[in-house]
C-alpha cells in the first residue's frame, strides 16, 4: 500500500478572493513544489471552472492528473443554514447530475464568481442530493466561528445538521480553528475520520497544502479517497498535519468588546484580569463546565467592563462534548507543523516571506531535500541545521511536540515561543 498526501480543499479562480493563479497547471506546478500528490480541484459546479478542468484533466486508469499530480472533483457548498460543506465526487457525470440537481435551489450555480454555490436546502436536503449522484459530503472547517456545523447559535451534532442523513456522513474537515484532540472531546466524532486541507485561495507553498491528510491507499482515484474516510480495505488516513488551533484567533473565550482571552484556573479566587487576559477559578470540573454553558447563554460580563463573554473555540467544543478529550484507537497523529515559509520567517526573523533572502534560502533547501513536505516530516535535523541552527531547533520542536504557545482568541492570533525563547 503507497501513502499520498493529499488536500481536497481549495478554490479555483471562480472564488471571490482567489488568486487568478489557481489554474490546473499553475496548482499541479504548485502540489509538486510543495510535495503533494493528490488535490481536489475545488469548484467543480461552476461552469466555466468546469470546462477548465474537462480541457486540462486528464482521464487514465488511476483517476484524473495533470503534469503528474491526480486530481479529485471537489467543491464546497453553502447551505440555507449558511454551513459550508465539502463534496467530493467521482467523475464528470456525477457532477452534472448534482449540478441538474441544484439548478432550481442555488441562485449563483452559474454565476462567474460561483465557485462556492449557495442553495436554499437545509444540510440532510443537500446530503441526500449528494448521495443520490454517487458522492461524499461532511462539514467544512467545522469548528470556525463563522459558517461552521459547530459555531454558537448552530449545532450541537452531526445529527440536528443532517437529519437522517447523518449515518452516512463518514468524515469532517476539521479546518485551521481545529485538530484531532479538540475534535475528540465530543463522542458523536471520534467514529468518523477527520481531514485537514488548506482552503487554499493561492497555489503558494504557504497556502497550497498548509494543511493536509496522508492517506494509505493503492491509487489516487475517487474509489480509494471513499474507501480511505470510510476506513475499509484497508485503506485510511495515516496522518494529519495542519496548524496547532492555539494559533486561531478565535481558540480562547473572550469578552465582546475588550477582546481580553478567559483564562480558567483552579480555585476559588474571584475574576481578575490584565491587558490581554480575563482569569476566572473554578474549583470543580462541574463549576467549569457550568462556567462555558453559562457564557454560552451570555450569563458571563466582562469583569473589566461588563460586557458579556463569547466562547472561543476549544471552549465550544467542550461544552458540546466531554470535559476529556478520548481519541479512538484508529485515530492517526495529527503532527502539528505549519508551512515552511512561516517558520523560516520566525527562524530568521525577516517579516516578509517574499524576500529575496528567504526565497533563496527555501529554494536551496527544496533543491537540497526535496519537496516542503518531505522537509517538515522526515529530513534529518542535522541537514537542516546546516542551513539555518534555529530553523532545525525549530522544527524538531514542532516534530516532538515540545513548541510552545500564547494561545489566540478575540480576534488575536495566537504566537509560538521559538525553543532558542523558552531557553
Amino acid at each position: 500500500m503507497e501513502q499520498f498526501d493529499v488536500d481536497l480543499h481549495i478554490h479555483s479562480l471562480h472564488s471571490i478572493g482567489v488568486s487568478k493563479s489557481m489554474t490546473i497547471p499553475r496548482l499541479a506546478e504548485g502540489a509538486k513544489e510543495k510535495g503533494l500528490d493528490v488535490i481536489g480541484t475545488g469548484d467543480v459546479t461552476q461552469p466555466q471552472w468546469l470546462q477548465h478542468l474537462q480541457s486540462n484533466l486528464e482521464d487514465s486508469d488511476t483517476g484524473l492528473c495533470h503534469d503528474s499530480i491526480s486530481f479529485i472533483l471537489t467543491t464546497e457548498i453553502e447551505d440555507a443554514e449558511s454551513i459550508h460543506h465539502l463534496v467530493i465526487l467521482p467523475d464528470f457525470e456525477s457532477v452534472d447530475h448534482l449540478r441538474r440537481l441544484l439548478k432550481h435551489s442555488s441562485p449563483n450555480l452559474n454565476h462567474e464568481w460561483g465557485g462556492r454555490p449557495r442553495v436554499n436546502l437545509k444540510g440532510g436536503e443537500l446530503a441526500g442530493l449528494v448521495r443520490d449522484c454517487g458522492g461524499l459530503i461532511g462539514p467544512a472547517h467545522a469548528f470556525t466561528p463563522y459558517r461552521s456545523i459547530f459555531r454558537e447559535g448552530r449545532y450541537d451534532s452531526l445529527k440536528g445538521c443532517y437529519q437522517e442523513e447523518a449515518p452516512h456522513v463518514r468524515f469532517i474537515e476539521l479546518g485551521l480553528s481545529a485538530d484531532s484532540e479538540l475534535a475528540d472531546y465530543i463522542p458523536e466524532l471520534r467514529d468518523l475520520t477527520y481531514v485537514t486541507s488548506s482552503d487554499a485561495h493561492s497555489p503558494s507553498p504557504d497556502k497550497l497544502g498548509r494543511e493536509f491528510v496522508r492517506i494509505s491507499m493503492e491509487f489516487p482515484t475517487f474509489d480509494e479517497i471513499r474507501h480511505a474516510l470510510q476506513r475499509t480495505n484497508q485503506r485510511k488516513p495515516v496522518l494529519n498535519v495542519g496548524f496547532n488551533p492555539r494559533l486561531g484567533k478565535y481558540y480562547l473565550s473572550y469578552c465582546s468588546k475588550c477582546r481580553r482571552t478567559v483564562i480558567v484556573n483552579e480555585g476559588s479566587k474571584p475574576p481578575e484580569f490584565d491587558d490581554l487576559n480575563i482569569y476566572i477559578s473554578c474549583s470543580t470540573s462541574e463549576e467549569q463546565s457550568r462556567l462555558l454553558s453559562d457564557i454560552h447563554r451570555r450569563k458571563i460580563k466582562c469583569p473589566s467592563d461588563g460586557r458579556l463573554l463569547r466562547l472561543g473555540v476549544r471552549d465550544r467544543a467542550m461544552m458540546i462534548g466531554e470535559r476529556e478529550s478520548k481519541s479512538p484507537s484508529h485515530r492517526p497523529p495529527y503532527l502539528h507543523i505549519p508551512p515552511l515559509l512561516d517558520m523560516m520567517t520566525s527562524a530568521t526573523g525577516v517579516k516578509s516571506k517574499t524576500s529575496k533572502k528567504l526565497r533563496e534560502m527555501y529554494l536551496l533547501m527544496r533543491e537540497s531535500f526535496g519537496p516542503e513536505t518531505t522537509i517538515l516530516t522526515e529530513t534529518p535535523l542535522e541537514k537542516l541545521a546546516q542551513v539555518n541552527q534555529k530553523l532545525a531547533e525549530m522544527i524538531r520542536s514542532y516534530r516532538d511536540g515540545t513548541i510552545s504557545y500564547i494561545p489566540g482568541g478575540g480576534g488575536r492570533y495566537g504566537t509560538l515561543v521559538g525553543p532558542w525563547e523558552e531557553k
